[in-house]
């Protein structure tokens, strides 16, 4: 068990120092001008490394979703909610739990997503995986015609947060984020 441990915490390290180099190299040279080659080298590792723990450059920063993370949230919204409301509730939840420092690294992801078309892609990629997880923690199976109503509502939902996390980036995270989910939602019961 503690040969384990160990090997999760070195993994752990060196996706944080992929994570860092990348985050260097892009703020000194822009996003779209940095090879993999590039943030393998600033972080001290080989290229395959780099694939072994990223898909793309894009995934380092939007990586997948942390379904346990997310389940959590959601697992504590109430089920007799109307399903937008219980969506609502739990991204208002995911985003007033992180600290300062971690919504600042959002915000710099977000930020570079915003000057990105290559990212931009990969958020919508990112948003249609999510919809799976999403429902798979909401106990929803998209795979029937019931579950066909439910998988438009989340991805409208899910629609719905992207714009806050745009509009938060493009505004330099002036506003509270929570408060812009919040108003992504009011627009999106409106319609």
């Amino acid at each position: 068990m503690a040969g384990r441990d160990w090997r999760a915490q070195k993994r752990d390290a060196t996706r944080r120092r992929l994570t860092a180099a990348a985050f260097a190299v892009f703020d000194e040279r822009g996003y779209d001008a940095v090879s993999v080659a590039e943030i393998a080298h600033a972080a001290g590792v080989s290229v395959p490394t780099f694939y072994a723990y990223f898909r793309t450059k894009e995934h380092v920063v939007l990586p997948d979703q942390d379904a346990l993370w997310i389940g959590d949230h959601f697992s504590r919204q109430p089920a007799d909610l109307p399903l937008t409301e219980r969506i609502r509730r739990g991204l208002r939840a995911m985003t007033d739990d992180l600290p300062p420092e971690v919504l600042a690294e959002l915000l710099s992801r977000w930020s570079m997503v915003l000057a990105s078309p290559a990212l931009l892609l990969r958020a919508a990629d990112r948003q249609h995986a999510s919809t799976t997880v999403l429902g798979d923690q909401l106990g929803i199976d998209l795979t029937t015609s019931e579950g066909a109503a439910d998988v438009v509502v989340i991805a409208a939902c899910l629609t719905a947060a992207t714009t806050a996390f745009v509009r938060w980036a493009a505004t330099g995270g002036e506003r509270v984020l929570g408060d812009l989910l919040d108003e992504a939602f009011a627009a999106l019961r409106s319609i």
